[in-house]
């Protein structure tokens, strides 16, 4: 099964109705379909939850709830986790809770190399300097 790993930018887009909003419509659209899986940090939840309530207080709430009920599976960060997240920081030069989202994407899912690593799709500039080799990364549209 593939596996995607989405960042705050990507739900963002979603929510906005920005460019890439398609893209990611289309990935819960084939997670519905349980074709595919998708998976946040709960680091980079919390990126999105943040954004929501800027925009509107607490009415965004109802935003929230819809969110959640989206097929994405919040992935919970702990020691291991934060010491993965920050590896990927040093390696890779990228912003702190971007490197949760990172490294979540490079995580092991299974026990064979068909489940090793996903796709993080991604409209955060910041992940342009990883090199195409070190992982799968799926841009979505500049604005």
């Amino acid at each position: 099964m593939r596996i995607y790993v989405l960042d705050a930018s990507a739900l963002l887009r979603f929510t906005d109705g920005e460019p890439g909003f398609e893209r990611v419509r289309d990935l819960y659209a084939e997670a519905v379909g349980g074709d595919i899986r998708l998976l946040m940090s709960a680091v980079n939840w919390g990126e999105v939850v943040l954004a929501v309530l800027r925009r509107g207080g607490l009415n965004m709430q109802s935003i929230l709830d819809n969110l959640t009920a989206l097929p994405m599976t919040i992935v919970p960060v702990d020691a291991a986790v934060a010491s993965r997240a920050a590896h990927f920081k040093f390696l890779y030069r990228v912003p702190y809770a971007d490197a949760f989202a990172g490294a979540l994407a490079l995580a092991p899912f299974g026990r064979d190399d068909s489940t090793i690593g996903a796709t993080l799709v991604t409209a955060d500039n910041d992940f342009r300097t990883i090199p195409e080799a070190a992982m799968a990364i799926e841009f979505l549209p500049g604005k």
